[in-house]
């Protein structure tokens, strides 16, 4: 099979440009990519080839110049298409060994395909997405959308799905006010989840949403939440913790710092932003990774694999498989295990310095000490270095989680099952464009007036 496209190609200063590709290959044998008539990309064998109808514009492509992996690329990941049978799809980002249908690695076999090492990801990660007419997706990850869900529904079931498993790691408990900060083009929908994991479960907790704009808050109320408050400028409005967990969705540090400021318990940080922040180079990657920041807790630790990069000396109570070296010492001794996840459970650290190289240990790859959904532990009294987010976790015991992609399958089946929220799409996006200005595109959406902007090919 082959095809050909013209497809607008973000590039690394943050504008588009036209670009010819061309598909040559199969399912069975693989695929050989070309750009502008030269070769481009291999790929082996699990890709099918989808046609693109609708693709929702997120936070992580207005950041996509700040994240590690090259460009140009053709972007977009919030995929509705058809496939070679002319059924709608919808497409599980994440091509990894399992997605593709040609075996299992080690993070495959544990349930942890989303994090397979070796894994591209449409429209982020090497793979052309769907702000084209055409791209390929793994074979195990294209499923196909139900009559009674709508397409302007169903273009959000990616960030759908995201915003569910903000929900599930956090697992509000009864009397617990969670607070989603930032309800717009993801927030909103961790409002809906929030609401529609209360009504699903039975557990009753407040749900608050903060944001600038009175239209946002108002919306807020609309899709579940019980109370709104108002966050004038950079939220100097509010110094003192109003909720259990504030789940962050701004995309922008100045947001987690105020998340630090308005959580009692916990931090769930949703932004891929790309940036350092508050003393870390590599909070993006944790979110990437499903990592969480915690305070060190040696009765946590009992029974788990633990990184020790801290100077003091491990305590005789700590009943662990103790690792002592530094972080590329330790990692490279981590590769000979072949019979679990070759990572770390926890790295307890002393320094931001180790925090970030716990995350990422080496800058020849993108890999992390800590196994996907692992855990940083800050040791008691450690230098901070003027990081408000490391000094709410050794000072206040705040916890910092975070979370990525989620289960299409459940949100699929949320919206099968919830009349009312197959509405969403109609009552969240806000623009509607082409892809013949992503230019445009872009700079529609990341203005006040967007909630959500949605591509039509």
């Amino acid at each position: 099979m082959n095809a050909t496209i013209t497809a607008p190609e973000y590039r690394s200063d943050g504008s588009f440009a036209l670009a010819e590709l061309s598909f040559d290959g199969s399912c069975e044998t693989g695929w050989k990519l070309r750009r502008n008539g030269e070769p481009h990309l291999e790929l082996g064998p699990g890709y099918t080839l989808i046609d693109v109808e609708q693709c929702g514009v997120c936070s992580t492509d207005l950041a996509r110049a700040l994240l590690p992996f090259p460009l140009p690329q053709v972007t977009g990941h919030e995929i509705l298409g058809r496939d070679e049978d002319d059924r709608r799809v919808v497409v599980e980002i994440n091509a990894s060994h399992r997605a593709r249908g040609v075996g299992e690695c080690q993070f495959c076999a544990k349930g942890l395909e989303r994090h397979c090492p070796e894994r591209l990801v449409v429209g982020i990660h090497d793979l052309p997405g769907g702000f084209g007419s055409k791209l390929l997706a793994p074979v195990n990850a294209v499923i196909p959308l139900p009559d009674e869900i709508p397409s302007a529904a169903g273009v959000l079931i990616e960030p759908l799905a995201a915003s569910l498993n903000a929900v599930q790691m956090i697992a509000p408990t009864a009397g617990d006010r969670v607070m989603v900060l930032g309800p717009r083009r993801l927030g909103m929908l961790v409002v809906a989840a929030l609401d529609a994991y209360r009504e699903a479960s039975g557990v009753q907790f407040e749900i608050i949403g903060a944001a600038r704009h009175e239209h946002l808050r108002s919306l807020s109320r609309e899709f579940g939440a019980d109370e709104v408050i108002e966050v004038v400028g950079e939220g100097e409005n509010h110094t003192e913790p109003v909720a259990d967990v504030v789940i962050d969705t701004t995309g922008n540090p100045k947001g987690l710092e105020l998340a630090l400021r308005l959580a009692n318990r916990e931090v769930h940080l949703k932004s891929t932003h790309g940036q350092p922040a508050l003393g870390l180079s590599h909070l993006t990657e944790l979110v990437v990774d499903e990592m969480s920041i915690t305070p060190f807790h040696a009765a946590a630790l009992r029974n788990q694999r633990v990184a020790w990069l801290g100077a003091d000396v491990v305590g005789s109570e700590l009943q662990a498989d103790v690792l002592r070296g530094s972080p590329d010492e330790i990692f490279e001794c981590l590769k000979s295990d072949s019979t679990g996840i070759p990572r770390v459970d926890v790295a307890v650290v002393d320094s931001a310095q180790l925090v970030d190289r716990a995350i990422r240990p080496s800058t020849e790859h993108e890999l992390s000490l800590v196994k996907p959904r692992g855990s940083v532990a800050l040791m008691q009294g450690m230098e901070t270095s003027g990081s408000s987010l490391l000094a709410a976790v050794t000072q206040r015991g705040l916890r910092l989680s975070s979370s990525r992609c989620g289960d299409f399958h459940a949100a699929i089946d949320l919206l099968s099952k919830n009349e009312g929220l197959r509405e969403i799409g109609e009552r969240l996006v806000t623009h509607h464009f082409s892809n013949a200005d992503m230019n445009e595109v872009f700079a529609v959406a990341r203005s006040p007036e967007c909630i959500k902007a949605v591509v039509k090919i």
